[in-house]
């Protein structure tokens, strides 16, 4: 039986049923849990039967030499490894495995020990699994084969139309969670400025204090000095003159030192009284100023803190398939949150 464009079809569908068993057992294994793995909900994984499908293209013209089937399955899987990751990072904003913390890697999509892993498992498929599968296939009736296909295939699209307009929801909640993380930076920053502009102010208010003392330090200063200046002149003048004249003369001069004694204590007490008014005014404003952007900003962060909350609940909704059954995977830039929600479904999970 010829199959042509069918056994390619056929092939594939086989390598996402049996990569997507492999995955789920493997990963169910591990963890002692049973694991649904992949982007679908169905049991298939569409990057096992396009990478199987790739290797074998590939190989074809090496199918005579393991060396070339080696080194070709390798730079083929590991070229569609890459587009996959960055595709999927650019279309969901989701990360479904992240090599970064390997020694050997590329922006977390690939890595060495993938690649040579990839190798290896190329070998495998020309040699082992392929030509059993083929011969498998081939003892089937055509009609049934074709049968089961459209069936494997309707079942498929509507899986990954289902898979996909989730995907896409969750993309737009990734980049509201986003936006609504740089607001809440923002606003962070915002009052540790005004934390910050406070103290500042508070030392300018002592400067400003401190020099407002020297001067009013300096003009005593330079008062007493003029009195003295004054009382001296007074007193050189009134020796050469009789004791009468000195005696009135004294007089004079201490009524007009009185007067301007008292002249200066009233304009240091007006000035004073000014000084205190505008400085009194001054802070008051600072203050009003100060405690409605601190309202302002705390009902900023109490809101955003909200609906960061209702969005977490929401992407929970949209998370299941993605972080339970994928411990690698997380939303791209948003590592911590997408722990912090799987940890969430976690608890859920054993409730």
């Amino acid at each position: 039986m010829q199959f042509h464009f069918n056994s390619w079809l056929v092939y594939f569908y086989f390598y996402c049923i049996f990569g997507w068993v492999f995955e789920s057992t493997y990963v169910s294994l591990r963890t002692h849990k049973l694991t649904n793995r992949g982007f679908m909900k169905g049991p298939w994984l569409p990057l096992y039967g396009s990478g199987a499908i790739l290797v074998l293209l590939v190989t074809l013209p090496y199918a005579d030499h393991p060396v070339g089937v080696y080194f070709a399955g390798m730079i083929a899987a590991t070229i569609l490894e890459y587009i996959t990751g960055v595709v999927m990072v650019k279309l969901f904003k989701v990360r479904y495995w992240d090599y970064s913390y390997k020694k050997i890697q590329f922006q977390g999509h690939i890595c060495l020990s993938s690649s040579l892993a990839w190798g290896g498992l190329s070998l495998l498929m020309v040699y082992v699994i392929h030509p059993p599968i083929v011969k498998f296939i081939a003892m089937w009736n055509e009609n049934v084969v074709n049968i089961l296909t459209f069936i494997v295939t309707i079942c498929m699209a509507y899986d990954f139309a289902n898979a996909f307009r989730e995907a896409m929801d969750l993309r737009a909640l990734i980049i509201q969670a986003e936006e609504l993380k740089k607001r809440m930076e923002e606003v962070v920053a915002e009052k540790r400025e005004a934390f910050a502009e406070t103290v500042e102010e508070r030392r300018e208010q002592f400067a400003q204090s401190v020099a407002e003392s020297k001067e009013q330090l300096a003009e005593s200063r330079e008062r007493l000095a003029e009195s003295l200046d004054e009382r001296k002149e007074k007193f050189a003048e009134t020796v050469s003159e009789t004791r009468e004249r000195i005696a009135e003369s004294v007089a004079e001069s201490k009524e007009q030192l009185a007067v301007r004694q008292q002249q200066w204590e009233k304009e240091t007490a007006e000035r004073q009284q000014r000084r205190e008014e505008q400085a009194a005014e001054r802070k008051e404003k600072r203050q009003e100023t100060a405690a409605a952007r601190k309202e302002r900003i705390e009902r900023s962060l109490a809101e955003l803190t909200n609906a960061s909350e209702n969005l977490k609940k929401r992407m929970e909704e949209h998370s299941g398939q993605l972080l339970l059954h994928n411990p690698g995977a997380s939303y791209f830039g948003m590592k911590e949150e997408s722990g912090e929600i799987r940890r969430r479904l976690l608890e859920r999970r054993k409730k």
